[in-house]
């Protein structure tokens, strides 16, 4: 297809530091990086692109995303969420949902599922309270993290699987 030949032509222009892509000279870094590139040409093939769909390729992409770098919190990292500062954070949140169990009658079974769980650290913290509400704790029918980064998959696992 010409159309997107061309398309793809104007691209690797960009990626040269050509069409305003500012450097070209020999030597400089390129101003568009592999995900950019990946990015423009999603839309040059398929059009505009949902905020949803760029930071799912921005955060979650297989080789470029932010995530995929591996552990990017902490000292050596990008930055620190609460449950790494202290563990009263998930301590006492842990505490909530065995109150908030108690409201709701006590079930027999339930999940605890956390989305963008890092390293684990909240959840970790939440079940070591857990076990001190026997009841509550056996009623635990599943841990679920939704992570889509590898490395950080793993981390969690070291991490809970010392509490859970």
């Amino acid at each position: 297809n010409a159309r997107l030949a061309e398309r793809v032509r104007a691209l690797e222009a960009l990626g040269r530091g050509g069409v305003g892509g500012g450097g070209g000279e020999a030597g400089t870094k390129s101003a568009m990086t592999d995900l950019t590139r990946d990015l423009a040409l999603m839309i040059s093939m398929r059009g505009p692109m949902t905020v949803s769909d760029f930071m799912r390729q921005a955060l979650g992409h297989p080789s470029h995303g932010y995530y995929m770098r591996g552990d990017v919190f902490g000292r050596e990292g990008d930055f620190t969420t609460s449950p790494e500062i202290s563990q009263m954070f998930g301590e006492l949140l842990g505490v909530w949902c065995v109150s908030t169990w108690h409201q709701l009658g006590k079930p027999s079974a339930f999940r605890l599922v956390e989305v963008g769980p890092g390293r684990g650290t909240l959840m970790a913290d939440m079940l070591r309270v857990a076990r001190r509400f026997p009841d509550f704790y056996a009623a635990i029918a599943g841990v679920h993290m939704v992570e889509t980064s590898p490395a950080l998959q793993r981390i969690q696992g070291e991490t809970l699987g010392a509490v859970y």
